[in-house]
């Protein structure tokens, strides 16, 4: 009970040292530090941890990752992707909705990054939106609603780090979030659905639909389509470790950007590794900083701990998961998802996996979860960019994004008592 009532003061102590403003890498080096003090264990701990969490050959995907969806997000593939999906769907009530939705499904296979999709499809679907009959904050609800998808539908930079920090295998996580991500997808675009027909949206005029028009509009995306596929297919199928996909995924990137698109320069190209290495240096040292951490708390097995004490306090393992989600639920509220990875994840995960849930079903839900709070205020930095982008006041978009946050809970809820769905493909591909 000791271990408890320390670990309880000390999170508490981290939570307020983060909502006084002080860096996350630096609050968790500190705490990190004071406990090993407490303790009374060796300081060369510090520099052990910190270089052995760096150190990680997974980790060498993440700027790749990073510059790849950067190279793509500049090279003026959206616009293709925009007249192909309203080419599906554009058609139908509401179909615009149903378009910036779907696209951002299709976008998240390429940039695997939230804000990426907000400022990308914010500025093409917002002012085309407004212009055919729908309220601005709407629109721009729509858009951060399912910016959502991003971070979750591989190739996806959290998840690699969720796999770093936990030892769970990336490609099986990759496969374990395909379904979930389509899931939040399908349900936003249900919604989305009785929401147009109850406000009387229009459709989209669009070309007649047409077998010879589907293929022409498809062949101007498919390049750019099949880039995930080659990503999650070479990581399954074993062709390439996720590292060098990660590589591949660059130079696909700027082979497309280049000579395709047209659009990708000398200088574009340095602009985005120069943003690449800054987003990346900043990642590895809160991830060094965690790894201090994530070492004291294994040392005296807290996880275990805390799964024997809630399953005695609440009783039920079930309800112990759910008490998880609305943990997560909170911290990302005000703490950016990628940091509340790296900082509850070795935690949460053998916590849970303490109490009989498999590593890839846990780890699903708790990247969708931390992620829910970019949609999320007070300090969803989706929603600011949305609003960014719109122009439309912050609170507007809160109150019209309510019911997709809704949808999205029922959603979360539902992959949790239903494993299955996280499950399917890695059982499929042997990849448990």
């Amino acid at each position: 009970m000791g271990v408890m009532v320390l670990s309880l003061v000390m999170f508490i102590g981290l939570i307020v040292l983060l909502l006084f403003g002080s860096p996350i890498a630096y609050t968790l080096g500190f705490i990190a530090t004071l406990w090993l003090k407490i303790g009374e264990l060796p300081a060369t701990i510090i520099p052990q941890r910190m270089f052995s969490g760096m150190s990680q050959f997974t980790l060498m995907a993440v700027p790749f990752f990073v510059l790849a969806g950067k190279i793509m997000n500049s090279s003026g593939i959206t616009d293709e992707l925009v007249s192909f999906i309203n080419y599906l769907v554009g058609r139908f009530r509401g179909g615009l909705a149903q378009a910036n939705i779907l696209t951002s499904l299709v976008f998240a296979g390429i940039t695997g990054a939230a804000i990426s999709d907000v400022a990308a499809l914010g500025s093409i679907f917002i002012p085309i939106m407004e212009k055919n009959g729908y309220e601005r904050k709407f629109a721009a609800a729509v858009t951060a609603a399912s910016s959502l998808v991003g971070p979750i539908i591989p190739p996806s930079i959290i998840i690699v780090l969720y796999s770093a920090v936990t030892g769970v295998s990336i490609g099986s996580m990759f496969m374990a979030a395909i379904l979930p991500g389509v899931t939040i997808g399908i349900s936003q675009m249900i919604l989305t659905y009785f929401i147009s027909e109850k406000r009387n949206y229009p459709r989209y005029e669009v070309e007649s639909f047409s077998l010879k028009g589907l293929l022409r509009t498809m062949l101007k995306t498919a390049l750019a389509i099949i880039m995930p596929l080659i990503i999650v297919g070479g990581i399954v199928f074993g062709f390439f470790t996720p590292t060098e996909a990660a590589a591949i995924a660059v130079l696909y990137a700027l082979i497309l950007g280049k000579f395709v698109f047209k659009k990708i320069n000398l200088k574009v190209f340095l602009d985005n590794v120069q943003d690449s290495v800054r987003t990346t240096v900043m990642l590895l040292f809160i991830i060094a900083m965690a790894m201090i951490l994530s070492w004291v708390l294994s040392y005296i097995n807290l996880p275990v701990i805390m799964a024997n004490y809630l399953i005695g306090l609440i009783g039920n393992k079930w309800l112990v998961f759910l008490f998880v989600v609305m943990i997560l639920l909170f911290v990302g509220t005000w703490l950016e998802s990628g940091a509340a990875c790296i900082m509850l994840a070795p935690i949460f995960s053998e916590m849970l996996l303490v109490l009989g849930f498999h590593p890839l079903h846990a780890g699903t839900v708790m990247i969708i979860v931390m992620n829910v709070g970019l949609i999320t205020p007070p300090l969803g930095v989706c929603l600011f960019a949305a609003s960014s982008v719109s122009g439309e006041k912050f609170e507007n978009i809160v109150r019209e994004i309510l019911p997709y946050l809704a949808i999205i809970f029922i959603a979360v809820l539902i992959l949790v008592f239903v494993p299955q769905i996280s499950l399917f493909l890695p059982r499929l591909f042997n990849l448990m």
